[in-house]
C-alpha cells in the first residue's frame, strides 16, 4: 500500500497494483518513520494485502483542523482590519472636528476683541 493523505481522523492509503483507495481509522494504524503500520493487514479487493503503508519523500500530510483554523485566523484577522480602519476613520473626523472648532473659537474671539478695540 502506498499512503494518499493523512487526516487527523483517519488515513488514505492507496493499492500498489490496483490503485484502489483504502481509508484506515486512526485506532487501527500506528505511524513509524517509514509511514504507518496497521494493527490488522488491510485487503484490497485485487488480492493484495498489505500490513504497512510507504510515504515517498514527496507526500503531504494534510490535516483538516489546520485548514480550518487558517479559515478562522483569516476571517479574525479581516474583521480586526475593519475595526482598527474605523477606529483609526473616527479620530480622524473627531481631530479634523476640533481642528475646525478651535479655528471658529478664535476667529470669533478675534472678531470680539476688533469689535471692542473699535468701540474705544
Amino acid at each position: 500500500m502506498t499512503f494518499i493523505h493523512d487526516y487527523r481522523q483517519f488515513i488514505e492509503v492507496g493499492c500498489s497494483s490496483c490503485g484502489r483507495k483504502h481509508t484506515v481509522q486512526a485506532d487501527q494504524y500506528s505511524v513509524n518513520s517509514q509511514g504507518y503500520s496497521f494493527h490488522s493487514p488491510v485487503s484490497c479487493a485485487c488480492g493484495q494485502t498489505a500490513s504497512t503503508a510507504n510515504k515517498d519523500k514527496w507526500t503531504q500530510t494534510l490535516k483538516t483542523e489546520n485548514n480550518e483554523m487558517l479559515k478562522r485566523n483569516k476571517a479574525t484577522t479581516i474583521k480586526m482590519m475593519v475595526v482598527i480602519g474605523l477606529v483609526i476613520v473616527f479620530f480622524a473626523g473627531e481631530t479634523v472636528y476640533m481642528i475646525n472648532s478651535k479655528d471658529a473659537e478664535q476667529k470669533s474671539a478675534i472678531h470680539e476683541t476688533k469689535k471692542e478695540v473699535s468701540a474705544f
